[in-house]
């Protein structure tokens, strides 16, 4: 959804579920100018405190706003505000896996297979593919009409939308833990809001182990039409792929608070891709607020896990999709699940409700190499241009035992923490990095060296200082884990 806020421009890429269908949006435009950078005598941008975090100092943020989806302009981490990234060797850029990668190459012909297309429906395509984004952005009125009932429109968003959509999804799965039941009981997985299997589809090109294991799947979704499109379609990468397909898949056709409160088996994974702003949206045209269902989704979340389960929630990487997903986190939390990742805690977010930009994301930039040559050149066709991956997510297991669970943060001196941004000078703390922690914001000094998005151990002293300009309390390293 566009996010005019900060007086920046409608932050692009917003990735949106609804009863017709998954719906991308996705448009081509520019970035915001840079501002010039004002700095006193600490080399800080003299804005109100808590303005940005980690870009109020000279050091670049770790991720910037605005560059989820599939088309983006000009887009490049540097100017924008942090997020929290995976562990990741600073500097590298995203490449999809051998496997995954080929799956990708070999994606047109599995879609010619279930979609095929005529020379005159090929050659408009990138036409259909700007038309489809126009609709889910600047003319959205038009989203009053279907587009999966236009199999012109349809083509353009599985040849163009599903493809970065599942690019996306494979850079979060394959740095997850996402463990196989351990009593050799037989794993499920149950996606809601699953449009055309876009997560199904990410899981089975991403994890080897999960592609070979007997998986009892559950897809559910209000219009059945991309779903079947989707099982089609993973049915065919399969035998192109000569990767025999096991699972056991079901179509639900449903509204997602009735399979979460029907299903009657204990998922062994339980995933939700880009539907919350569906259930924000919905929210908007009844008397139940998005927090009460937020909470009755969290409530039913933790009725269905089972003790080995874990639930993933993923959304675009806008200020909206980390208000969301920090939205269920906190219902989740009361209802006793315990965040797996990307949090370091089970404490309060640092990052909700403050006054500075800075929101919970994963930023990832594009090796030159990272999308397959035909959809690099649908892309440039359609007049778009994409260098980014950028996504907010919440993955939930069952309630944690007492030896889990953390003491009272205010009486810890060592904590773990994920750092949240690139290295920013700051005098007399070298090359520093904020952190998120149970102690709430942390800033650690000398810290360039340590890889963005790692998760590192930290000692505070019974009196730490505080950060003049961010408030964030200055902690000692004792690990450089990543």
């Amino acid at each position: 959804m566009p996010d005019n806020t900060e007086g920046r421009r409608p932050e692009r890429g917003v990735v949106t579920r609804s009863g017709q269908g998954r719906r991308v949006h996705d448009a081509a435009g520019q970035d915001a100018a840079r501002r010039p950078h004002h700095r006193d005598s600490r080399g800080v941008q003299p804005e109100a405190p808590h303005s940005r975090i980690g870009n109020g100092r000279t050091g670049r943020a770790v991720s910037r706003p605005g560059t989820d989806g599939p088309a983006q302009r000009g887009a490049h981490a540097g100017d924008g505000t942090p997020g929290m990234r995976l562990c990741v060797p600073p500097a590298s850029r995203f490449v999809p896996d051998g496997f995954a990668a080929e799956a990708l190459r070999r994606l047109p012909e599995a879609l010619d297979a279930v979609m095929p297309l005529r020379r005159a429906h090929r050659a408009d395509l990138p036409d259909a593919i700007r038309e489809l984004s126009a609709q889910l952005t600047t003319e959205r009125y038009a989203l009053a009409r279907p587009y999966w009932s236009s199999p012109r429109l349809v083509s353009a968003y599985l040849r163009y939308f599903l493809p970065w959509n599942l690019l996306r999804l494979h850079c979060l799965l394959r740095e997850l833990e996402l463990p196989l039941p351990a009593d050799g009981s037989a794993p499920s997985l149950v996606d809601l809001g699953s449009g055309p299997l876009s997560v199904p589809l990410a899981l089975w090109i991403s994890r080897p182990e999960w592609r070979e294991a007997p998986l009892h799947v559950v897809c559910a979704d209000t219009s059945p039409r991309p779903m079947a499109l989707g099982l089609q379609l993973l049915e065919q990468l399969a035998g192109l792929m000569q990767a025999p397909l096991v699972w056991q898949i079901r179509l639900e056709r449903a509204p997602l608070t009735r399979v979460l409160n029907d299903i009657r088996l204990r998922p062994t994974l339980l995933t939700g891709g880009n539907v919350l702003n569906e259930w924000q949206a919905q929210s908007q045209d009844t008397a139940s607020p998005f927090s009460e269902r937020v909470g009755e989704v969290a409530m039913a979340v933790a009725r269905q896990l089972g003790t080995d389960g874990t639930a993933l929630f993923v959304e675009p990487g806008t200020r909206l999709g980390g208000t969301l997903t920090a939205t269920l986190r906190q219902a989740a939390l009361e209802e006793g699940l315990q965040v797996v990742a990307p949090c370091p805690h089970g404490g309060d977010c640092p990052l909700l409700g403050r006054r500075d930009r800075g929101w919970c994301h994963v930023h990832r930039e594009l090796a030159p190499d990272a999308a397959p040559a035909w959809l690099t050149s649908l892309t440039q066709a359609a007049r778009l241009a994409k260098q980014s991956l950028s996504f907010a997510y919440l993955q939930l297991r069952a309630a944690p035992s007492e030896a889990e669970q953390e003491h009272t943060p205010s009486a810890r001196s060592v904590v773990k923490a994920r750092l949240l941004s690139d290295a920013f000078l700051v005098p007399g703390l070298g090359q520093a990095r904020y952190a998120c922690s149970s102690r709430g914001l942390l800033l650690i000094p000398h810290a360039a060296a340590l890889c963005p998005g790692s998760l590192i151990t930290c000692r505070l002293g019974p009196a730490p200082r505080r950060d003049g300009k961010s408030g964030a309390l200055i902690a000692d390293r004792l690990t450089d884990g990543c």
